[in-house]
């Protein structure tokens, strides 16, 4: 049986004799979810209740004992005054439009001095519903392992001025980019506040890929805020980054968090001897080959074999993708043979 006991025991550093627990801290909506609460994209990502009601459809329909909201990554952009196209039943929102920046401009502006307050941000907009979502979910359902979601400094900055004019301010103006990385920083630290005083854990996605960030730009424009960040959260935290990280373990075991959940499954051994013992690590079951298009003996055989390698929590190294089967997320529920 899987319960928030052994989840907690394990952030605690007092794990079980048993096999680590299963969990998913990254996103968990599915279409199969939806169909059987009624609950559904893109409502669910808008409105409370529908918000809610699908992010407790996945504990009663598999049997994990961890919950998770939300389920996308522009919550802090739109608060901000990002345009967002709510997706479909099978797809997320994504920011199409931003006050900050025009279509056809190239690189980062300075920041606007007349941002809204970081005290204002967390009771505003999408923020404030999130934080209402966890709320609610923790009074209610003590019993579960509540998962909050957010994006780091950059991040925000990436959502509300699009990624490559990040990538290319920081080399053109890197005065500016910063700039509006320590202007986001405030955010980032009121809203991880207020999501942990409910929470159980903070899942950040912190942009730490080196697919799309130079070692330079994580030390710039990372690193530091991220650090904070995690400081200013009372539960446990997680650090997610997609894409490839491996050349920068040291750097995220050092930010703090609790544990690393990363793109591991192409050499899972190589980044749990990296990691020594130094953080819990989350694994690493892969989301698009094994949960959406693999068979349910391929999930089970996969989460037992990072069970044996050293994995502390077994979880999907992602995102769970909207089309998974049910019966694939079932099988990730029990791999214990439970």
């Amino acid at each position: 049986m899987n319960t928030k006991r052994e989840i907690v025991d394990v952030f605690d550093g007092r794990p079980g004799d048993d096999s680590p627990p299963p969990a998913v801290f990254t996103k968990t909506g599915t279409v199969g979810q939806m169909d059987a609460c009624g609950a559904r994209w893109p409502d669910a990502n808008f409105e409370l209740d529908a918000m809610v009601t699908l992010a407790l459809q996945f504990p009663r329909m598999f049997g994990f004992a961890t919950v998770r909201v939300p389920y996308c990554l522009t919550v802090e952009a739109s608060t901000l005054g990002a345009t967002v196209y709510p997706g479909r039943g099978d797809s997320q929102p994504s920011i199409t439009g931003s006050p900050f920046i025009g279509e056809s401009d190239m690189g980062v502006p300075m920041p606007p001095t007349d941002l809204m307050d970081p005290d204002e941000f967390v009771v505003s907009g999408r923020c404030a519903m999130v934080v209402d979502a966890v709320e609610r979910i923790s009074r209610e359902h003590e019993d579960l392992f509540l998962t909050a979601g957010m994006v780091d400094p950059i991040g925000i900055v990436a959502e509300l001025l699009g990624i490559e004019n990040v990538v290319i301010g920081h080399l053109m103006d890197p005065d500016a980019t910063k700039a509006w990385v320590k202007a986001m920083a405030p955010y980032s630290c009121s809203y991880a506040k207020a999501l942990s005083e409910h929470a159980d854990n903070i899942t950040i996605i912190g942009s730490a890929s080196l697919d799309i960030f130079t070692p330079e730009m994580y030390d710039d424009l990372t690193a530091p805020y991220l650090r904070e960040q995690i400081s200013n959260i009372s539960c446990f935290s997680t650090v997610h980054s997609c894409g490839t990280t491996m050349d920068l373990i040291d750097e995220l075991v050092k930010l703090g968090a609790d544990g690393l959940s990363l793109e591991a499954s192409s050499g899972p051994e190589e980044f749990l001897d990296k990691v020594a013992g130094r953080c819990l690590m989350f694994g690493s079951v892969n989301p698009i080959y094994t949960l959406l298009m693999g068979t349910a003996a391929d999930v089970t055989a996969e989460a037992r074999k990072d069970a044996e390698l050293g994995f502390d929590i077994i979880t999907p190294e992602c995102g769970v993708p909207p089309m998974t089967p049910n019966e694939n997320l079932m099988a990730l529920s029990n791999y214990r043979g439970e």
